[in-house]
């Protein structure tokens, strides 16, 4: 008798947890007014150094305030961005490691998340959709829930001011991330969080979509302009080799991109890492094993061949900022960012040979 009741007592548990999507959370947030400004404190900024993706940073930070237990980590991994490798075909493009670029790294985030999101996008002159946005907008933050907005990364609308016509703003390109902007140019997007979801896809769904999307990213040869997958890191390579004959000036406009897409590379594979090691416990040994190989390798990946000695990458492949007036991003930098990616090119197809393994056994 006692068995069975045991049993029921876990049945019922179970029902409720998969059930409790619906119910309210206790956000974190609090409205204060003063005079014509309104603000909602409990929301924290974030730096590009705490998430390289600004917008999964965004979205991790306002799921956050609103009291979810959705972390950036778990966001990028379900997104697919972890394992995505792009670059611009024309040139070493800052954009190349953004999500809504090339091969859009949004849906399975989006399918994480607790939350319904509505988007505006309104072009300049459409009085109407961007006084129907602003106006969404305030009714949000009055609520207590931030905003969302996207320029050329994303950032997060936490109050207003003039009656919606300025917004208060953290954007990791501004202050690092922690000082109120107050942004009165016109977005190219905004996400306003509306409600919690009914209902939600199981854990099990989410990771075997972002298995499958890592390994169809990774045998794709581009998306519109840019490389992607081991076609980028192949042409990647090449476009570094080939930058020896280009001139000062060419070096000069990719020495940007370049830092940002060899670092981008480390954050999202090392997050990789640690969302399949996150996965991989809610699956059975024979698929648990090879995910966690494939976490074991990006690591390896990471610390042994894209870092040095000192666990960093900036030696030889600096930004703009940290070159003095009389010292050039030179052909030996060039030649050990080289060296490198082609060591952990072998290590990416393994992992990625894992993950095939692990989706054959599921």
């Amino acid at each position: 008798m006692n068995k069975y009741f045991t049993l029921f007592c876990v049945v019922m548990i179970l029902f409720i947890i998969s059930n409790s999507y619906g119910e309210e959370t206790a956000m974190k947030t609090k409205v204060i007014r003063q005079d014509d400004r309104v603000i909602s404190e409990g929301v924290e900024g974030f730096s590009f150094e705490e998430y390289a993706s600004s917008v999964h940073g965004a979205q991790a930070k306002i799921l956050e305030a609103l009291g979810e237990n959705v972390s950036y980590e778990f966001l990028l991994g379900s997104s697919g961005l972890a394992f995505r490798m792009q670059v611009f075909k024309d040139a070493l493009c800052p954009s190349s490691p953004h999500s809504c670029c090339g091969y859009l790294c949004l849906k399975g985030s989006n399918d994480a998340s607790p939350w319904e999101v509505t988007v505006y996008q309104p072009k300049s002159g459409e009085t109407e959709k961007i006084a129907e946005m602003r106006k969404a907008v305030v009714e949000s933050i009055d609520r207590g829930i931030p905003v969302q907005y996207g320029t050329i990364e994303d950032g997060i609308i936490v109050g207003y001011q003039k009656e919606g016509n300025e917004w208060l703003c953290y954007h990791p390109l501004h202050q690092n991330g922690k000082q109120i902007l107050v942004e009165t140019q016109m977005p190219w997007d905004v996400e306003v969080y509306t409600a919690r979801k009914d209902s939600m896809p199981s854990s099990t769904q989410l990771a075997i979509n972002s298995l499958k999307q890592a390994v169809e990213m990774a045998h794709q040869e581009d998306a519109d302009e840019y490389w992607l997958g081991f076609s980028a890191w192949d042409e990647y390579i090449n476009y570094l080799e080939k930058l020896n004959e280009d001139n000062d000036q060419i070096k000069e406009d990719d020495l940007l991109g370049n830092a940002w897409i060899y670092e981008c590379l480390i954050a999202y594979r090392l997050n990789a890492a640690n969302y399949l090691r996150g996965i991989a416990q809610g699956f059975y040994e024979e698929v648990e094993t090879p995910l966690l190989k494939a976490a074991g390798l990006y690591e390896q990946m990471v610390t042994e061949k894209l870092l040095d000695e000192k666990g960093c990458f900036t030696d030889f492949v600096p930004y703009p900022w940290m070159l003095d007036k009389n010292q050039s991003w030179s052909k030996e930098m060039r030649a050990e960012e080289i060296r490198r990616l082609k060591e952990a090119l072998p290590l990416e197809k393994e992992a990625i040979a894992q993950i095939e393994k692990a989706l054959k056994k599921i």
